[in-house]
């Protein structure tokens, strides 16, 4: 099905810990977006075959860099398979929670695991958002299997 590949949105890196071994987990999403304000929830999709698919639905929390124009790179490090991809990537830890962040990205998000919902070949895990900070700059946009900027539209 090519649907998604019709549909732009927002890059993120969502990370975790990996329990037993603290090593940090993550991949790059395109389906982060905001579920509820009261209380507030948010929520991304992971498919199954993913290397971290294991390691984020066991988590208790996780965090959520929102991405800016100038990390392409990182979201192209974080959507490969295999291990090591903080290797190169500058990462700090949550004020609220033990998560990984992506540094220098326009937002923060640290969540506790709240629910997760098995559809299909996927699987969505909804957060309670325990803490958020926001900084400016550019989003870093996903459309037609390609990296890209915002642009308003001029009336």
């Amino acid at each position: 099905m090519e649907l998604g590949r019709s549909l732009a949105g927002a890059v993120a890196v969502v990370a975790a810990m990996e329990r037993g071994t603290e090593a940090i987990i993550g991949l790059t999403v395109s389906s982060f977006v905001s579920l509820s304000l009261d209380p507030p929830l948010v929520m991304f999709a992971i498919q199954h075959d993913a290397n971290s698919y294991p390691g984020i639905v066991a988590s208790k929390c996780f965090g959520v860099s929102v991405l800016g124009t100038h990390q392409a790179e990182v979201a192209r490090r974080f959507a490969i398979k295999g291990a090591h991809k903080a290797a190169d990537t500058a990462i700090g830890r949550g004020v609220e929670l033990p998560v990984p962040l992506v540094a220098d990205s326009l937002a923060h998000v640290e969540c506790s695991t709240s629910q997760i919902i098995v559809g299909g070949d996927h699987a969505i895990v909804v957060g309670r958002v325990e803490a958020v900070r926001v900084y400016p700059g550019k989003p870093l946009v996903y459309y037609e299997r390609t990296f890209g900027s915002f642009a308003p539209f001029v009336a």
